[in-house]
């Protein structure tokens, strides 16, 4: 059976991993025509591009994300492998590596950005990747080695722990209710203008469990967006009702700018989860999951 050529597999997931020929040939101590031959090389063998090319912009092909995601996965359980056993003697404080971490955008910006200063400190030997983004991630496709995820998981090929306790909650701004009052019941939410977070699962159903069960809706209303943030700032801006998690409201609330609606009615409980694609955990992330769940009320 014909073995896989390794260094030219890669040369690929690396060029992949940091979007650039020049970036890839800096990682590998190459450069970046020697990078490009060997992908080149790759693509000779297997009989089809992996890569599409132009002056100012690469992207994968359909056979290129296949053998990524594929590629990337076992090159990154390859170093998981190694750093765990090169640490097993060593100083286990002091995890050595790259993160590539992805967050929710308003969560990262109040949870984790405020302790990354602190985080890297206290790891001097990590090197840390910082996505933020609301979109779902696939962490192998991406190289993510850990995703911060709120609310409830699907994939159960992935390692997650619990870092913190969430739910989502009926949220608007003193000024709104002011102006349009407050619903008395769950029925009532549907003549208030509802603010709809695009991303989340619950965007077209709002799901509230309480006193008499579990109850659902549409949530009706003129806004839509596809940004905690810009839902968050929305509702502050009093335009409406968001059912926004928890812990992206927690100050809003302590401040006053927000006030809780119905406050017997909530999402069902669920969590803030970090979530890796491989097991054993490599160190880096597994240092990350235990610094911030210390941080984190």
């Amino acid at each position: 059976m014909q073995q896989p050529p390794l260094h030219l597999l890669r040369a690929f997931t690396c060029v992949v991993d940091h979007h650039s020929f020049a970036r890839a040939a800096q990682a590998l101590r190459m450069t970046p025509s020697s990078v490009s031959r060997l992908v080149k090389a790759l693509e000779q063998e297997l009989g089809t591009q992996l890569l599409n090319r132009s002056t100012r912009a690469m992207s994968l092909t359909a056979a290129g994300q296949a053998l990524y995601a594929e590629c990337g996965s076992a090159f990154a359980q390859l170093r998981g492998a190694y750093e765990t056993a090169s640490h097993q003697y060593a100083e286990p404080s002091q995890p050595r590596g790259q993160l590539r971490l992805s967050v929710p955008v308003s969560f990262g910006r109040t949870h984790v950005v405020p302790h990354v200063a602190a985080f890297l400190r206290r790891y001097p030997g990590i090197e840390l990747d910082l996505m933020m983004t609301d979109r779902y991630v696939d962490l192998v496709a991406e190289g993510v080695g850990l995703a911060i995820r709120i609310g409830r998981l699907d994939d159960s090929a992935l390692v997650a722990r619990k870092l913190m306790d969430n739910r989502r909650l009926l949220v608007a701004a003193p000024r709104y209710l002011e102006q349009h009052g407050a619903p008395a019941d769950v029925a009532g939410l549907s003549r208030h203008a509802c603010l709809n977070l695009a991303v989340n699962r619950d965007a077209e159903l709002w799901r509230l469990t309480g006193p008499d069960g579990e109850r659902s809706l549409r949530p009706q209303g003129r806004i839509r967006a596809d940004n905690g943030d810009a839902i968050r700032q929305f509702a502050i801006d009093g335009l409406g009702i968001a059912f926004l998690s928890s812990a992206t409201v927690a100050a809003a609330l302590r401040n006053g700018e927000l006030l809780q609606v119905l406050p017997q009615w909530s999402g069902r409980p669920t969590g803030v989860y970090g979530v890796c694609p491989q097991r054993p955990v490599p160190p880096p992330a597994r240092a990350a999951m235990d610094f911030l769940a210390g941080r984190w009320p």
